[in-house]
């Protein structure tokens, strides 16, 4: 199954742009209650089989949405792995618990519709289940920048780098469930008070 790919030769007449633009909209106001293809094509002007067409089903139009917000998370993490040995371990990683915030607010309601729909949740780990693709791939690029921190004398030469990188993507993600959830856009702890509980497990003494 090819989610999000068009069919050759047929031109771009922004009615793929238009169905993600609804997903999202419908997901992040009602949730997946009103996450029909009838209501999909409804706010995207768009004939309901164009969504079939462009996505093949619910689960490739979900992927479609969240690969929209992957350069954002990418940006973030190639980010942090550049700075490296550079600038101070509180600043680099309060850049990276904003960075990952943002796009965890972005995608927190893609992932409540997968979570509450069980084919979908079914579908959805099945697909990751080699390790190829998949959630867990977030940890990679935070595991190679605290690999570069260690090696570098920056962070503690113990560090269980995995589990390190668990708990900064973790809290990442928490405080924008936070305030998906609250409805207000502050989190509960501001990134600075975050980053000093965080820091004293991970720098060198």
């Amino acid at each position: 199954m090819t989610g999000g790919n068009r069919g050759r030769g047929r031109p771009d007449t922004g009615v793929r742009e238009a169905i993600l633009a609804a997903t999202e909209a419908i997901l992040a106001e009602a949730g997946v209650a009103r996450l029909s293809t009838k209501e999909i094509a409804r706010r995207a002007s768009a004939a309901e089989s164009s969504i079939f067409y462009h996505f093949t089903d619910r689960l490739g139009l979900l992927q479609a949405v969240v690969r929209l917000h992957l350069p954002l998370y990418r940006d973030v993490a190639e980010e942090v792995v550049r700075r490296a040995g550079q600038g101070s371990l509180r600043d680099n990683l309060a850049l990276l618990l904003d960075g990952l915030d943002a796009y965890y607010r972005r995608i927190t309601p893609i992932l409540a519709a997968v979570q509450a729909d069980g084919d979908l949740r079914a579908r959805f780990a099945e697909r990751g289940a080699d390790g190829a693709v998949g959630p867990q791939r977030a940890l990679l690029p935070i595991v190679d920048y605290l690999a570069e921190e260690r090696r570098l004398g920056r962070v503690r030469a113990d560090l269980d780098l995995e589990p390190a990188a668990l708990v900064i993507v973790g809290t990442a993600y928490q405080r924008a469930v936070f305030r998906r959830l609250s409805g207000v856009d502050a989190p509960a702890a501001d990134t600075a008070r975050v980053v000093d509980t965080l820091l004293p497990a991970l720098i060198a003494r």
